[in-house]
């Protein structure tokens, strides 16, 4: 395990977990002496029952526990955050053996006092989980259990917001992709109602949540999660997000095309985007390596190398604990194609000093 301290109030841990041990490893990493994180205060939920796996056609039959958290922001603590581990499992009376098929994340945006739960999962249902491995649409095969990926983690933290990035280490290709996750308060555009602009947290991953629509391009691979509160008061709103970054950078006249992650919704147009993190692609990475700083004058930022990886040709969903199988695709950048090749960066604005 590795942890950097960055530039102002940006944090950087690295740790590896397999899957099912990833909620334990990463509590252990905030939590460590000294070096913990300073910005929210994390707490580990051992025998939560929202990590209990249980079989979708047997609910009786169960397994491990796999481990929930809770992050609660230490400078504005109505920010607060769960995270579940589940997998999903079912029993095969012909093969008398119980089968997986997705390890997922359940998450939640609220505190919800003396009663941890993932209140995503509980208040909108399955269709709100995250999967770490996409697999086949066969429901009732021996052939095929969730593989246990072993992942190289990095995470970053500051007042504002969660970002955790998974890379596999192994099972790569088709099941094992890139996991993203960004926890946090969004940046409006324009000035809000007071009586929502609080609420503008969200949770977006790799994977786009929130519909099961297979032959609509945009219902299924496009970017998708939840904000706590909408515009016009709707709670656990589905929003959309996407980002605009393939062209190189720096083109002409050393201009950087760097782009947010705008974040919007169907009915409201774009509403903001996430804070302080934004995407660009480097034409010459070897001029800021990982963990270099990009100083644009007015802007600064911390920039970190993220891998591209095209989207998977045959396990194109995954089965959640309900035993629904979800269609869709990992999607985080608006595209693995880099027009004129490159690297592409994730960048972290670094605050200025007052």
């Amino acid at each position: 395990m590795a942890e950097n301290i960055l530039l102002g109030a940006l944090r950087r841990y690295e740790f590896y977990s397999y899957s099912s041990n990833l909620i334990a490893e990463l509590y252990k990493t905030v939590s460590q002496d000294l070096y913990g994180d300073i910005h929210w205060n994390w707490t580990y939920e051992p025998s939560n029952e929202y990590s209990i796996p249980r079989s979708w056609t047997h609910p009786s039959r169960s397994d491990a526990n796999l481990g929930t958290l809770t992050a609660q922001n230490i400078k504005d603590p109505s920010m607060f955050f769960t995270i579940s581990m589940n997998v999903s499992r079912f029993y095969t009376p012909n093969y008398s053996r119980d089968c997986t098929r997705s390890y997922m994340l359940r998450t939640g945006l609220r505190n919800n006092g003396s009663i941890v739960k993932p209140d995503l999962y509980t208040n909108v249902g399955a269709v709100t989980e995250i999967p770490l491995n996409t697999c086949i649409n066969e429901a009732y095969s021996n052939l095929s259990n969730a593989p246990n990926v072993y992942w190289k983690w990095t995470l970053f933290t500051n007042f504002n917001y969660i970002y955790l990035f998974g890379e596999a280490q192994n099972y790569i290709g088709d099941a094992a992709y890139p996991v993203r996750l960004y926890l946090g308060r969004m940046k409006p555009f324009e000035e809000e109602d007071p009586l929502v602009a609080n609420d503008f947290v969200g949770i977006f991953g790799h994977y786009p949540v929130g519909m099961n629509i297979a032959g609509v391009e945009l219902k299924h691979n496009t970017g998708r999660g939840y904000v706590r509160t909408s515009r016009n008061g709707t709670s656990n709103a589905l929003y959309h997000f996407s980002t605009s970054s393939q062209v190189p950078s720096p083109g002409l006249g050393g201009r950087y095309f760097i782009s947010p992650f705008y974040v919007w919704h169907g009915t409201e147009g774009v509403r903001g985007e996430f804070f302080g993190i934004r995407t660009a692609v480097l034409r010459n990475s070897s001029m800021y390596p990982d963990g270099s700083i990009l100083d644009l004058g007015d802007e600064r930022y911390y920039v970190f190398h993220v891998n591209v990886q095209q989207h998977p040709a045959t396990h194109q969903g995954f089965f959640a604990t309900n035993g629904a199988y979800y269609n869709g695709q990992p999607y985080f950048f608006d595209s693995a194609l880099l027009l004129g090749g490159g690297q592409r960066v994730l960048l972290f604005e670094i605050e200025k000093e007052v």
